[in-house]
Protein backbone atom coordinates (compact mmCIF):
# COMPACT_ATOMS: atom_id res chain seq x y z
CA UNK A 1 0.00 0.00 0.00
CA UNK A 2 1.17 3.56 -1.02
CA UNK A 3 1.05 5.82 1.96
CA UNK A 4 1.55 9.91 1.68
CA UNK A 5 1.52 12.01 4.46
CA UNK A 6 2.01 15.76 3.95
CA UNK A 7 1.20 18.72 6.38
CA UNK A 8 -1.25 21.15 4.52
CA UNK A 9 -2.04 24.35 6.25
CA UNK A 10 -0.79 23.47 9.76
CA UNK A 11 -2.77 20.28 9.73
CA UNK A 12 -1.58 16.32 9.18
CA UNK A 13 -3.00 14.89 6.04
CA UNK A 14 -3.04 11.27 5.26
CA UNK A 15 -3.27 9.90 1.95
CA UNK A 16 -4.13 5.95 0.71
CA UNK A 17 -3.25 4.12 -2.48
CA UNK A 18 -4.35 0.91 -3.07
CA UNK A 19 -7.07 -1.70 -3.70
CA UNK A 20 -9.33 -3.14 -0.86
CA UNK A 21 -9.34 -0.11 1.32
CA UNK A 22 -12.57 -0.98 3.34
CA UNK A 23 -10.45 -2.20 6.35
CA UNK A 24 -8.73 0.81 6.67
CA UNK A 25 -11.58 2.71 5.77
CA UNK A 26 -13.61 1.20 8.41
CA UNK A 27 -10.74 1.46 11.05
CA UNK A 28 -10.64 5.64 10.40
CA UNK A 29 -14.64 5.64 10.55
CA UNK A 30 -14.07 3.82 14.41
CA UNK A 31 -12.22 6.39 15.74
CA UNK A 32 -14.97 8.31 15.95
CA UNK A 33 -18.40 8.75 18.36
CA UNK A 34 -20.35 9.55 14.67
CA UNK A 35 -19.97 8.85 11.17
CA UNK A 36 -22.20 9.36 8.23
CA UNK A 37 -21.29 8.52 4.53
CA UNK A 38 -23.23 10.57 1.71
CA UNK A 39 -22.66 7.87 -1.33
CA UNK A 40 -23.39 8.60 -4.90
CA UNK A 41 -26.33 5.70 -5.92
CA UNK A 42 -24.67 4.73 -9.19
CA UNK A 43 -21.96 3.20 -7.08
CA UNK A 44 -24.38 0.61 -6.17
CA UNK A 45 -24.45 -1.03 -9.44
CA UNK A 46 -20.65 -2.25 -9.20
CA UNK A 47 -19.67 -1.81 -5.92
CA UNK A 48 -22.52 -2.87 -4.31
CA UNK A 49 -20.73 -5.99 -1.83
CA UNK A 50 -17.64 -3.53 -1.28
CA UNK A 51 -20.14 -0.30 -0.12
CA UNK A 52 -21.85 -3.00 2.39
CA UNK A 53 -18.54 -3.93 3.91
CA UNK A 54 -18.33 -0.41 4.94
CA UNK A 55 -19.71 0.09 8.49
CA UNK A 56 -21.37 3.92 8.19
CA UNK A 57 -24.29 5.38 8.64
CA UNK A 58 -24.84 5.54 4.51
CA UNK A 59 -26.92 8.37 2.76
CA UNK A 60 -27.59 7.54 -1.30
CA UNK A 61 -27.31 10.55 -3.53
CA UNK A 62 -27.72 11.90 -6.95
CA UNK A 63 -24.99 12.79 -8.78
CA UNK A 64 -23.70 15.87 -11.29
CA UNK A 65 -23.20 19.56 -11.09
CA UNK A 66 -27.00 19.90 -10.01
CA UNK A 67 -26.08 18.55 -6.30
CA UNK A 68 -23.76 21.70 -5.69
CA UNK A 69 -26.91 24.01 -4.96
CA UNK A 70 -28.17 26.00 -2.13
CA UNK A 71 -31.42 23.32 -2.03
CA UNK A 72 -28.96 20.19 -1.29
CA UNK A 73 -26.86 21.48 0.96
CA UNK A 74 -29.80 23.16 2.78
CA UNK A 75 -31.04 19.56 2.99
CA UNK A 76 -27.81 17.63 4.13
CA UNK A 77 -27.69 20.39 6.55
CA UNK A 78 -31.33 19.40 7.97
CA UNK A 79 -30.04 15.55 7.81
CA UNK A 80 -27.31 16.16 9.55
CA UNK A 81 -29.12 17.99 12.37
CA UNK A 82 -31.94 15.52 12.40
CA UNK A 83 -29.48 12.64 13.07
CA UNK A 84 -27.90 14.49 16.03
CA UNK A 85 -24.30 14.38 14.57
CA UNK A 86 -22.34 16.45 16.61
CA UNK A 87 -18.64 18.66 16.22
CA UNK A 88 -16.85 15.46 17.37
CA UNK A 89 -18.45 13.44 14.56
CA UNK A 90 -17.40 12.89 10.82
CA UNK A 91 -18.52 12.89 7.41
CA UNK A 92 -17.40 11.05 4.84
CA UNK A 93 -18.22 10.37 0.60
CA UNK A 94 -17.86 8.11 -2.09
CA UNK A 95 -18.16 9.73 -5.42
CA UNK A 96 -16.26 12.23 -7.42
CA UNK A 97 -15.48 15.99 -7.72
CA UNK A 98 -19.16 17.18 -7.49
CA UNK A 99 -20.10 15.30 -4.50
CA UNK A 100 -16.44 16.04 -3.07
CA UNK A 101 -17.02 19.51 -3.59
CA UNK A 102 -20.64 19.89 -1.86
CA UNK A 103 -19.82 17.66 1.47
CA UNK A 104 -16.70 19.29 1.55
CA UNK A 105 -18.08 22.73 2.10
CA UNK A 106 -21.08 20.87 4.35
CA UNK A 107 -18.14 19.56 6.58
CA UNK A 108 -16.86 23.34 7.16
CA UNK A 109 -19.41 25.01 7.62
CA UNK A 110 -21.78 22.24 9.74
CA UNK A 111 -21.41 23.36 13.20
CA UNK A 112 -18.11 26.11 12.06
CA UNK A 113 -16.20 22.75 11.25
CA UNK A 114 -16.75 18.95 11.52
CA UNK A 115 -14.01 16.32 10.51
CA UNK A 116 -13.71 14.84 6.72
CA UNK A 117 -13.07 12.13 5.47
CA UNK A 118 -12.82 11.38 1.60
CA UNK A 119 -12.91 8.65 -0.56
CA UNK A 120 -12.75 9.81 -4.55
CA UNK A 121 -14.19 6.99 -6.66
CA UNK A 122 -13.33 8.81 -10.09
CA UNK A 123 -9.68 9.50 -11.22
CA UNK A 124 -10.19 13.03 -11.61
CA UNK A 125 -11.14 13.18 -8.04
CA UNK A 126 -8.35 10.97 -6.71
CA UNK A 127 -5.57 13.19 -8.32
CA UNK A 128 -7.36 16.89 -8.09
CA UNK A 129 -10.35 17.44 -6.65
CA UNK A 130 -9.95 15.59 -3.22
CA UNK A 131 -6.98 17.42 -2.92
CA UNK A 132 -6.33 20.85 -1.76
CA UNK A 133 -8.77 21.54 0.65
CA UNK A 134 -11.31 23.76 -2.20
CA UNK A 135 -14.55 23.17 -1.85
CA UNK A 136 -17.85 24.88 -2.89
CA UNK A 137 -21.59 25.17 -4.60
CA UNK A 138 -22.33 26.59 -7.38
CA UNK A 139 -24.72 30.40 -7.40
CA UNK A 140 -26.72 31.59 -9.98
CA UNK A 141 -25.09 30.02 -13.09
CA UNK A 142 -21.82 30.94 -11.92
CA UNK A 143 -19.57 27.80 -11.19
CA UNK A 144 -17.99 27.43 -7.54
CA UNK A 145 -18.39 31.21 -6.43
CA UNK A 146 -19.27 29.94 -2.84
CA UNK A 147 -17.05 28.06 -0.97
CA UNK A 148 -13.91 27.26 1.36
CA UNK A 149 -10.98 25.93 2.39
CA UNK A 150 -11.05 22.71 4.71
CA UNK A 151 -9.16 19.81 3.78
CA UNK A 152 -10.33 15.63 4.81
CA UNK A 153 -8.73 14.39 7.35
CA UNK A 154 -7.84 11.73 5.11
CA UNK A 155 -8.22 10.77 1.73
CA UNK A 156 -8.83 6.81 0.43
CA UNK A 157 -7.66 6.47 -3.25
CA UNK A 158 -9.10 3.24 -3.99
CA UNK A 159 -8.35 1.29 -7.21
CA UNK A 160 -11.59 -0.50 -7.10
CA UNK A 161 -13.57 2.16 -8.23
CA UNK A 162 -11.82 3.02 -11.38
CA UNK A 163 -11.22 -0.90 -12.64
CA UNK A 164 -14.99 -1.18 -13.26
CA UNK A 165 -15.93 2.34 -14.20
CA UNK A 166 -17.41 4.26 -17.00
CA UNK A 167 -14.29 4.51 -19.57
CA UNK A 168 -14.89 7.57 -20.29
CA UNK A 169 -14.42 8.83 -15.99
CA UNK A 170 -10.82 7.47 -16.66
CA UNK A 171 -10.87 10.08 -19.97
CA UNK A 172 -11.61 12.76 -17.93
CA UNK A 173 -9.37 12.18 -15.01
CA UNK A 174 -6.10 11.68 -17.16
CA UNK A 175 -6.69 15.68 -18.64
CA UNK A 176 -5.62 16.31 -15.34
CA UNK A 177 -2.73 14.46 -14.83
CA UNK A 178 -1.52 15.58 -18.39
CA UNK A 179 -1.81 19.06 -16.70
CA UNK A 180 -0.01 18.30 -13.49
CA UNK A 181 2.68 16.87 -15.76
CA UNK A 182 2.75 19.38 -18.32
CA UNK A 183 2.93 22.46 -15.76
CA UNK A 184 5.50 21.29 -13.16
CA UNK A 185 7.48 17.91 -14.29
CA UNK A 186 8.79 17.37 -17.26
CA UNK A 187 9.83 14.01 -17.39
CA UNK A 188 6.20 12.77 -16.47
CA UNK A 189 4.72 14.62 -19.42
CA UNK A 190 7.51 12.11 -21.40
CA UNK A 191 5.95 8.94 -19.67
CA UNK A 192 2.86 10.15 -20.12
CA UNK A 193 3.27 11.14 -23.62
CA UNK A 194 4.92 7.39 -23.99
CA UNK A 195 1.77 5.61 -23.01
CA UNK A 196 -1.57 5.91 -24.15
CA UNK A 197 -5.34 4.92 -22.36
CA UNK A 198 -4.62 0.83 -23.27
CA UNK A 199 -1.50 0.75 -21.41
CA UNK A 200 -2.90 3.11 -18.39
CA UNK A 201 -5.83 0.88 -17.41
CA UNK A 202 -4.05 -0.98 -14.65
CA UNK A 203 -3.88 -1.37 -11.26
CA UNK A 204 0.02 -0.55 -10.79
CA UNK A 205 0.11 2.19 -13.95
CA UNK A 206 -2.86 3.53 -12.22
CA UNK A 207 -1.23 3.75 -8.74
CA UNK A 208 1.95 5.20 -10.72
CA UNK A 209 0.23 7.97 -11.97
CA UNK A 210 -1.94 8.91 -8.47
CA UNK A 211 1.11 8.93 -6.62
CA UNK A 212 2.64 10.87 -9.02
CA UNK A 213 -0.16 13.58 -9.42
CA UNK A 214 -1.02 13.45 -5.82
CA UNK A 215 2.62 14.73 -4.44
CA UNK A 216 2.81 17.36 -7.33
CA UNK A 217 -0.53 19.17 -6.90
CA UNK A 218 0.19 18.46 -2.55
CA UNK A 219 3.88 20.51 -3.49
CA UNK A 220 1.91 23.29 -4.66
CA UNK A 221 -1.08 23.30 -2.62
CA UNK A 222 1.14 23.12 0.46
CA UNK A 223 3.14 26.36 -0.55
CA UNK A 224 0.42 28.46 -1.40
CA UNK A 225 -2.98 26.96 0.36
CA UNK A 226 -5.05 30.09 0.15
CA UNK A 227 -3.93 31.07 -2.80
CA UNK A 228 -2.25 34.53 -1.75
CA UNK A 229 0.58 33.71 -3.60
CA UNK A 230 -0.86 33.01 -6.94
CA UNK A 231 0.98 29.89 -7.04
CA UNK A 232 -1.78 27.48 -6.80
CA UNK A 233 -2.86 29.61 -9.77
CA UNK A 234 -0.69 27.40 -12.15
CA UNK A 235 -3.07 24.25 -10.86
CA UNK A 236 -5.60 26.20 -13.37
CA UNK A 237 -3.69 25.49 -16.50
CA UNK A 238 -6.49 24.82 -19.02
CA UNK A 239 -9.52 25.96 -16.69
CA UNK A 240 -9.88 29.48 -17.59
CA UNK A 241 -11.13 28.18 -20.64
CA UNK A 242 -12.41 25.11 -19.65
CA UNK A 243 -14.58 26.49 -16.91
CA UNK A 244 -15.69 29.13 -19.57
CA UNK A 245 -16.50 25.68 -21.74
CA UNK A 246 -18.57 24.03 -18.81
CA UNK A 247 -20.64 26.93 -18.04
CA UNK A 248 -21.06 28.19 -21.90
CA UNK A 249 -22.34 24.37 -22.22
CA UNK A 250 -24.31 23.88 -19.08
CA UNK A 251 -22.30 21.19 -17.75
CA UNK A 252 -22.59 18.99 -21.00
CA UNK A 253 -19.09 18.63 -21.94
CA UNK A 254 -17.32 17.01 -18.89
CA UNK A 255 -14.75 18.69 -16.80
CA UNK A 256 -11.99 16.96 -18.04
CA UNK A 257 -12.60 16.95 -21.69
CA UNK A 258 -13.19 21.28 -21.23
CA UNK A 259 -10.01 21.55 -19.13
CA UNK A 260 -7.68 19.21 -22.02
CA UNK A 261 -9.43 21.26 -24.85
CA UNK A 262 -8.66 24.61 -22.43
CA UNK A 263 -5.12 23.20 -22.24
CA UNK A 264 -4.76 23.54 -26.33
CA UNK A 265 -6.23 26.65 -26.63
CA UNK A 266 -4.38 28.38 -23.83
CA UNK A 267 -1.34 27.22 -25.10
CA UNK A 268 -2.65 28.68 -28.51
CA UNK A 269 -2.63 31.71 -26.98
CA UNK A 270 0.44 31.96 -25.18
CA UNK A 271 2.45 31.08 -28.45
CA UNK A 272 0.20 33.67 -30.33
CA UNK A 273 1.26 36.15 -27.83
CA UNK A 274 4.62 35.65 -27.90
CA UNK A 275 4.95 34.13 -24.63
CA UNK A 276 6.27 30.58 -25.43
CA UNK A 277 6.83 28.48 -28.24
CA UNK A 278 4.16 25.84 -30.17
CA UNK A 279 3.88 23.75 -27.64
CA UNK A 280 -0.35 23.35 -28.42
CA UNK A 281 0.17 20.41 -31.02
CA UNK A 282 2.44 18.59 -28.76
CA UNK A 283 -0.40 18.57 -26.22
CA UNK A 284 -3.07 17.89 -28.75
CA UNK A 285 -1.29 15.19 -29.76
CA UNK A 286 -0.99 14.02 -25.89
CA UNK A 287 -4.48 14.49 -25.28
CA UNK A 288 -5.78 12.56 -28.30
CA UNK A 289 -3.55 8.99 -27.01
CA UNK A 290 -5.94 9.23 -24.36
CA UNK A 291 -8.85 9.46 -26.49
CA UNK A 292 -10.13 12.53 -24.92
CA UNK A 293 -12.84 14.48 -27.38
CA UNK A 294 -11.90 17.34 -28.83
CA UNK A 295 -14.08 20.74 -29.22
CA UNK A 296 -14.80 22.19 -32.58
CA UNK A 297 -14.72 25.56 -31.22
CA UNK A 298 -16.32 26.94 -34.92
CA UNK A 299 -19.75 26.10 -33.04
CA UNK A 300 -18.80 28.38 -30.25
CA UNK A 301 -19.86 31.73 -29.73
CA UNK A 302 -16.96 34.09 -28.74
CA UNK A 303 -18.50 36.77 -26.59
CA UNK A 304 -21.02 34.32 -24.79
CA UNK A 305 -17.57 32.19 -23.83
CA UNK A 306 -16.14 35.72 -23.07
CA UNK A 307 -18.69 36.42 -20.54
CA UNK A 308 -18.41 33.44 -18.48
CA UNK A 309 -14.53 34.32 -18.78
CA UNK A 310 -15.51 37.03 -16.91
CA UNK A 311 -16.59 35.09 -13.25
CA UNK A 312 -12.98 34.12 -13.77
CA UNK A 313 -11.33 34.16 -10.04
CA UNK A 314 -8.33 34.79 -11.57
CA UNK A 315 -9.86 38.17 -13.24
CA UNK A 316 -8.38 41.92 -12.03
CA UNK A 317 -9.70 44.80 -13.31
CA UNK A 318 -10.67 42.98 -17.25
CA UNK A 319 -7.01 41.29 -16.77
CA UNK A 320 -6.78 37.61 -16.63
CA UNK A 321 -3.77 35.83 -14.94
CA UNK A 322 -3.36 32.98 -17.34
CA UNK A 323 -1.35 30.31 -16.52
CA UNK A 324 1.09 29.83 -19.59
CA UNK A 325 3.66 27.13 -20.23
CA UNK A 326 7.64 28.19 -20.94
CA UNK A 327 8.17 24.89 -21.81
CA UNK A 328 6.58 21.39 -21.15
CA UNK A 329 6.90 20.94 -17.38
CA UNK A 330 7.43 24.88 -16.46
CA UNK A 331 4.42 26.97 -15.64
CA UNK A 332 3.93 30.82 -15.21
CA UNK A 333 1.31 33.66 -15.00
CA UNK A 334 1.02 35.58 -17.42
CA UNK A 335 -1.13 38.93 -17.61
CA UNK A 336 -3.93 39.25 -20.60
CA UNK A 337 -6.81 41.30 -21.20
CA UNK A 338 -9.99 40.16 -22.47
CA UNK A 339 -9.89 42.49 -25.76
CA UNK A 340 -6.41 39.72 -26.85
CA UNK A 341 -8.26 36.60 -25.14
CA UNK A 342 -11.10 37.74 -28.18
CA UNK A 343 -8.87 38.12 -30.56
CA UNK A 344 -7.07 34.77 -30.21
CA UNK A 345 -9.98 33.10 -30.04
CA UNK A 346 -11.50 33.96 -32.88
CA UNK A 347 -7.98 33.28 -34.78
CA UNK A 348 -8.03 30.16 -33.61
CA UNK A 349 -11.18 29.37 -34.78
CA UNK A 350 -10.48 30.81 -37.97
CA UNK A 351 -7.56 28.64 -38.91
CA UNK A 352 -9.46 25.41 -38.19
CA UNK A 353 -11.99 26.44 -41.06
Amino acid sequence: MDKIEKTVNNNEIKIYINSNLENTINYELGKYNDNVSFIIKNLKKNYKEKLQRINSNKIYMNDGEKIKSNLYFNNIIKKLLSMGIERDGVISYFGGGTLGDLIGYVSSVYKRGIDLIAVPTTLLSQVDSSIGGKNAINFMDVKNVVGSFHNPKIIFDDIDFLLNSDINLLKDGMAEVIKMALICDGQFFEYLDNNDLNTMYNPEALKNIIYKSVNLKLDIVSKDFYDLKKLRYLLNFGHSIGHAIESYTDNKIPHGVAVANGMIVESYIAYKSGYSKKLYDIIKNTVTKYKIDLINFNTVEVEKLISYMKNDKKMEKNVLNMVMLNDIGKSDIMKIDLNSIRRYLKLYMDERK
